[in-house]
Formats: C-alpha cells, sequence, structure tokens
C-alpha cells in the first residue's frame, strides 16, 4: 500500500489555485467527484504526478449525468444488472487515469424504515428501501453478487474499489458480514453518517460495528455534525471544541477508536471550509496528522497560508 495520505476534497472543479489555497504541508492527496470532462481528469492526474500526491475518486467520475449515485442493491434484477454496467464503465475510467480508489456507496439505496428519529435530512421514503422492499435475505443474497461482481471488477481493472457505507437500519450485521467475506473490497467510514446513524436509530452501537470492520477500512471521510432542535447539520470541520459538546457528533473520538486499531487508512477531510480560518484549519490537520503520525509532505512550503472562502 502506498503513503498514508490526508487529502482534501477537490468536487467538480480542480484548480492548482485551489490546491494552493487549502493543501497545507501536510496534505498529500486529494479525493475528485463530478469532473466536467476527461480533460479535467487528465489535470488531475498529471498534477499528482507531478507533485508526488495521492488522488482517488469519489463516483460519479463525470458530472454527465449530475451526481448520480448508482443503485447498487436494486430489488429489480434488470434495474441490477443495468447498475452493474454502469459501475464497471467508472471503474475502467478510473483505472484509465491511474486513481488510487474509486468510491462508491453501499448500500444504495439505503435500507431502514420505522422507528427511526425524524431528522429532516434523511432520506425520504422515495429514496430508501424498506425491508418489505428489500428483505433481508434479499439484501444478503444482492449484497454477495455486488461483492462478488467488485472483486472480479478490481481484478479485471487492476483498480481498487471502495464502498462508503450509507444508511443500512437493522441490516448491519448483514453488511458486516459481505465485507468479511470479501475483504478485498475496502471499506469508508463517514464519521458523520456513522454519527447519524448512532443517533436516528435505536440500539445501533457505533463502537462495535467499527470494531468489526476496522481492519477493512480504506479510508475515513472525516467530519462532523451539529444537532439542533430536531435536525442536524453536517459537513462541519472537526473541531477540539465539539470533543465533549453534546450537540456535536463525535467525529473525534471515532477517529480515535480506529486509529488504534488499523494503521492503514487515508482520510478525506470532506468538511465546508468555509467554517474555519486558516489558522484553524491548519490546527484540524495537524491534529488529525499527530493521531495518525503523519508527517509532512515536502513538495509544499512550510508556512500556512490564509484561506479565503
Amino acid at each position: 500500500m502506498s503513503m498514508r495520505r490526508l487529502q482534501i476534497g477537490m468536487w467538480e472543479q480542480f484548480s492548482p489555485e485551489r490546491w494552493e489555497q487549502l493543501a497545507m504541508p501536510l496534505i498529500n492527496g486529494m479525493e475528485v467527484c463530478c469532473l466536467p470532462d476527461r480533460a479535467a481528469l487528465s489535470q488531475v492526474r498529471d498534477f499528482c504526478r507531478q507533485h508526488g500526491l495521492g488522488y482517488g475518486i469519489h463516483g460519479p467520475v463525470l458530472a454527465e449525468d449530475g451526481y448520480r449515485l448508482p443503485v447498487l442493491n436494486a430489488p429489480d434484477p434488470r434495474q441490477f444488472q443495468e447498475e452493474l454496467q454502469y459501475i464497471a464503465s467508472e471503474v475502467e475510467l478510473a483505472s484509465a487515469y491511474g486513481a488510487d480508489y474509486i468510491l462508491f456507496h453501499y448500500p444504495f439505496y439505503p435500507v431502514f424504515q420505522e422507528p427511526f428519529t425524524p431528522y429532516p435530512r434523511l432520506p425520504d421514503i422515495g429514496h430508501r428501501y424498506s425491508y418489505e422492499q428489500l428483505a433481508r435475505e434479499r439484501f444478503r443474497d444482492i449484497s454477495l453478487t455486488l461483492f462478488e461482481h467488485l472483486a472480479e471488477l478490481q481484478m479485471r481493472f487492476k483498480q481498487r474499489i471502495v464502498l462508503e457505507h450509507d444508511f443500512f437500519g437493522d441490516y448491519g450485521d448483514i453488511l458486516i458480514d459481505t465485507f468479511l467475506a470479501y475483504p478485498e473490497i475496502r471499506f469508508v467510514l463517514d464519521t458523520a453518517r456513522l454519527d447519524i446513524a448512532h443517533r436516528a436509530f435505536a440500539g445501533f452501537d457505533p463502537y462495535s460495528f467499527l470494531e468489526a470492520l476496522a481492519p477493512q477500512i480504506d479510508l475515513v471521510h472525516y467530519s462532523n455534525v451539529r444537532y439542533d432542535g430536531g435536525t442536524f447539520k453536517h459537513h462541519l470541520p472537526v473541531l477540539p471544541e465539539h470533543d465533549d459538546d453534546e450537540r456535536f457528533g463525535d467525529a473525534y473520538a471515532y477517529l480515535e477508536y480506529v486509529a488504534a486499531r488499523n494503521q492503514q487508512f487515508h482520510i478525506t477531510f470532506e468538511h465546508d471550509v468555509r467554517l474555519v480560518n486558516g489558522q484553524q484549519l491548519d490546527a484540524i490537520y495537524r491534529r488529525t496528522a499527530a493521531l495518525l503520525e503523519v508527517k509532512e509532505h515536502l513538495s509544499h512550503s512550510s508556512r500556512p497560508r490564509p484561506l479565503s472562502s
């Protein structure tokens, strides 16, 4: 495996100027998504090669259909096959441009039903499956079929495929079992979504979930959540003052927990940088790097740059 990376999100459009603004000395990679065209993808690849950086892709690679996530657990067999063909083309494209990984969400659609805390921002009934629509054994069968297909694609295109958990309701055990059955398909932890799941679904223990999957983690999407008056705001930068504040999620605690169990995974700072200043951003990077024992990337100047939005 390549050197451990702290990455910034560079969604929709990459620019060297934006990189210079956000990539302080500890940052040594980026995650891209929804790029306008293949020329933009070439630009990312060439920039990363030139500067000794790594990059990964959060599907969709290109923005041709907007931010379209493939429905990888579609109960309809025909739709399921169409989605598998779609991700094969995505994997092939990522491979052709030298991406370190390509990421998809799973389960997607999310699977859950009442009772849950009715946060307004949870996927609505038209964008999730209930247990009636996707029964346990059907979900298990689809998951095993999908992972087998992904493992084959990964080998065929020599392209790492990683899956970020979406909401899974009472089917967490099936998700864990499937990842353990296919260890070559690596897991992406989203600290914000994990915390929302903990708050929204009674009885879900994030730590036992992390304990089971920690060795499988390839990447952590790192951000926090603030809960307020029955709703939440996500993609928040993780600040030290959140740690003991009950209005905020436990992002740092989750990271600390998995860091003690896995010394390999990368981090993408999946936060809204407009919410912090340059000194705070530098402090966030340094705190994370200290926890993960990541050293500064040599191609940067060591001076933190001011942030503008």
